[in-house]
């Protein structure tokens, strides 16, 4: 059977993000239809119901993270895995059913939405039951067959939601829409698993609690953490508030795609080749060097063009959220470096390590979050989270250098990319003065004109990046 360190890490990592950028090209476009058609409250109340939804269903998660860890070690019992897992979604989401009954009240008026109770247990139970079974994909080291299927629900999901809204449903028809696509998908997922579940002994529990304690706690901080800003958003202003930030937000994702590609299948390598004993700093050195491939100019193209990217592709109502895109991109970026190491924490059977971790940053994102949106408005929120999530990668730093010591933090690749974005962004800024930008394709051919400076310069500069892309080339080849 395969295991994750049977496949290789750059060739996966290349499939995952090639699948990633092909769903964000779906959900943006979806972004963006919505966000027109359904307006910022409207479309801020279902975003702020999905933000409450990704909170909730973190402990299926965390045991999923837990069920990702313990397939991925050498000898796993996985049938027994595989059924625990079956067992702990089903309860949770019984469980959830009854709690959102008694706090339906609460549910309608915080999102604005007439059927949010009904929407919640939809979205959940489909949630809950593909992501953890998303992770056991992940840990037999198929990064890429797990992200194309999440592309494939992204397909799906996007002519369901725009049925569904064009029918009536309004913000009603993207849970919906959502909860369909999820249902559909999940077949095709759980071809990937290739094991049947089986019922898990006393031993196989107590092993998955040993690591399930710190990590269902992580899934719940690290999500709290990550959807913080929307939730405050809505209770300190309101839904149109949260609608901004979620359009600056979309923008700013794909900057993450390579990361979430490649620490996805670090973790489980990590893992594997730790409970043999194997050495692990060229694996995390290699994939911190690419981790912010796309995050580095992202960033610099944000400071040159932020407010026209918002304008232009969701319009003028939107207009607040330009303000909110250079910073949520900076975010993005430390994130794409602190994200890889946190996977390696994990991988190294130290979860206990990220809880501390993230009780802390979230700790300070909520006390810096409540003080600076109350004082300069939703920009407040967005600085807050920029300083602590550098404060999470200062400390998760040290921990992955003090316990994996040969480890090469700032690869030669890092400035590498850091060069070529500078060079982008000194002929962005000029091409900007000079077209005017009136419509989408004017702006998406000077986004073209940065990124082929970009890419172009790199592919020069970086020897790193040529050895890597004919690697992967030439395992692609072998693999075909």
């Amino acid at each position: 059977m395969t295991d994750a360190s049977s496949v290789s890490l750059g060739g996966e990592t290349v499939k995952a993000t090639v699948a990633k950028f092909a769903m964000a090209i779906v959900g943006f476009v979806g972004t963006i239809v919505f966000a027109r058609i359904l307006g910022p409250t409207a479309f801020g109340g279902f975003y702020l119901l999905f933000a409450l939804i990704k909170i909730a269903d973190r402990a299926v998660v965390g045991w999923g993270v837990a069920v990702k860890k313990r397939y991925s070690e050498t000898g796993a019992p996985k049938a027994e895995l595989l059924g625990s897992q079956l067992l702990f979604t089903g309860g949770w989401i019984l469980l959830t059913a009854v709690a959102v009954a008694v706090a339906a009240p609460r549910l309608v008026s915080y999102t604005g939405l007439p059927d949010a109770p009904i929407l919640f247990v939809v979205l959940m139970a489909s949630v809950a039951l593909y992501e953890p079974i998303d992770r056991v994909v992940q840990a037999r080291g198929l990064v890429g067959a797990s992200m194309w299927t999440d592309t494939l629900r992204s397909v799906l999901t996007f002519p369901l939601q725009l049925g569904l809204i064009l029918l009536g449903f309004g913000a009603a028809g993207m849970a919906y829409g959502l909860a369909a696509a999820t249902l559909l998908s999940l077949p095709v997922l759980w071809y990937f698993v290739a094991a049947s579940p089986a019922m898990p002994s006393r031993a196989t529990l107590e092993n998955l609690w040993s690591y399930a304690r710190y990590s269902s706690v992580n899934s719940l901080l690290g999500t709290a953490y990550d959807r913080f800003d929307v939730l405050l958003l809505g209770w300190l202003l309101a839904p149109a508030a949260a609608g901004n930030y979620e359009v600056a937000f979309k923008l700013t994702v794909p900057a993450t795609f390579v990361m979430m590609a490649a620490s996805s299948g670090l973790m489980a390598r990590v893992s594997h080749r730790h409970s043999k004993g194997e050495g692990l700093s060229e694996d995390v050195s290699n994939t911190l060097a690419f981790a912010s491939i796309v995050a580095i100019p992202m960033f610099f193209g944000a400071l040159a063009l932020s407010e026209r990217l918002v304008v232009t592709f969701y319009g003028p109502e939107y207009a607040e959220a330009g303000a909110l895109l250079v910073g949520l991109a900076l975010y993005q970026l430390v994130r794409t470096q602190s994200g890889t190491l946190s996977q390696v924490v994990d991988g190294i059977d130290r979860p206990d390590l990220n809880t501390r971790i993230s009780a802390l940053t979230l700790g300070l994102n909520i006390v810096l979050g409540v003080a600076l949106t109350l004082s300069y408005g939703a920009i407040g929120v967005v600085v807050a989270t920029v300083v602590a999530e550098t404060l999470r990668y200062v400390i998760v730093a040290s921990i992955v250098k003090r316990h994996v010591p040969d480890t090469e933090l700032f690869p030669r690749t890092l400035l590498e990319q850091f060069a070529a974005s500078l060079l982008m962004f000194a002929v962005v800024v000029p091409a900007v003065d000079v077209v005017t930008i009136e419509h989408w394709y004017h702006l998406l051919a000077i986004v073209g004109l940065g990124a082929a400076v970009y890419g172009i310069t790199l592919a020069i500069i970086s020897r790193k990046l040529r050895v890597t892309i004919e690697g992967v080339v030439r395992n692609s080849c072998l693999d075909g």
